[in-house]
């Protein structure tokens, strides 16, 4: 039994089941799109809806580890997307599960170099007026083992005193993409040769959006945004990033895959497979 319903018994769903899981979801007092969409799939699909929470156990609830990150890859995605009401759940998800606003707002100015001011304009019209209220959780959240704050790694060393790429700058960016991930992605050599400052701005963002949070997160959110886009460069240099920060084989593998479970169906497993199988051999 999890949440109201008997995930051994597929073939038949009782009434009882059906309202005990509507009456846990409507316990958190969110959003209702979770209440209405788990309303269609028990009233119409309800062997589908089991299974469902089958697959939504592997990668949400009740794990707290497991709540965190999925939140936080979700915020990143309803930026993406636009969709402010499931922004809202996730700002009320990680909130109840002992989130610091400013921990949230972070996860949001992250996004924002995927999303631009669109992505802030979505997050604004979903909590812009709740923000100036929230009070701050009384408890902590919990990050997978080993996750941890480190500002100083997304450092590389540029001088922002100017808005020129200096030789300097250059060469400090250079090295630190070689320690990082063991090369220098395609995407910078491009910037370098035809908009450095560009590159440099861009960087700069790059290096204080996640302040308080474990550093574990940058990488965690690339490979929800790659596994979307099916960007096969940007997902091994995800991994990369991740395996050098500390995520393990299973975190790089949950990040991909819970991603598949909630946004590109099993299709998005072959931009994977391609980019970081033979990253994940023990």
């Amino acid at each position: 039994m999890h949440e109201g319903l008997d995930l051994s018994n597929l073939e038949q769903t009782t009434p009882e089941e059906v309202n005990a899981n509507l009456i846990r979801v409507w316990s958190w007092r969110g959003p209702l799109y979770e209440m209405y969409a788990n309303s269609l799939m028990l009233d119409y699909a309800p062997d589908f809806a089991k299974l469902h929470r089958w697959g939504s156990d592997l990668f949400g609830r009740p794990s707290l580890a497991n709540i965190i990150t999925l939140s936080m890859q979700n915020i990143h995605s309803y930026m993406m997307f636009g969709w402010e009401t499931g922004i809202l759940n996730e700002f009320h998800t990680l909130r109840r599960n002992g989130m610091p606003l400013q921990q949230i707002m972070e996860l949001v100015m992250f996004s924002q170099l995927y999303a631009g001011m669109r992505g802030l304009g979505h997050v604004y019209r979903a909590v812009g007026d709740l923000l100036p209220v929230f009070a701050e959780p009384t408890t902590t959240p919990v990050f997978p083992d080993g996750w941890a704050a480190d500002p100083q790694a997304f450092k590389a060393g540029l001088d922002f005193s100017t808005r020129e790429m200096t030789p300097q700058d250059l060469a400090s960016l250079t090295s630190w993409y070689e320690r990082a991930i063991g090369y220098v992605p395609k995407s910078i050599q491009f910037g370098l040769k035809h908009n450095p400052q560009f590159v440099k701005v861009n960087r700069a963002k790059w290096e204080v959006a996640l302040k308080t949070l474990p550093k574990q997160v940058a990488p965690y959110l690339m490979l929800r945004h790659h596994t979307i886009t099916g960007h096969r460069d940007g997902l091994r240099e995800a991994a990369l990033l991740g395996k050098t920060w500390g995520l393990t084989p299973h975190w790089i593998v949950q990040g991909i895959t819970s991603t598949a479970m909630y946004f590109t169906g099993m299709e998005g497993l072959y931009a994977a497979f391609e980019a970081v199988d033979d990253l994940l051999e023990p």
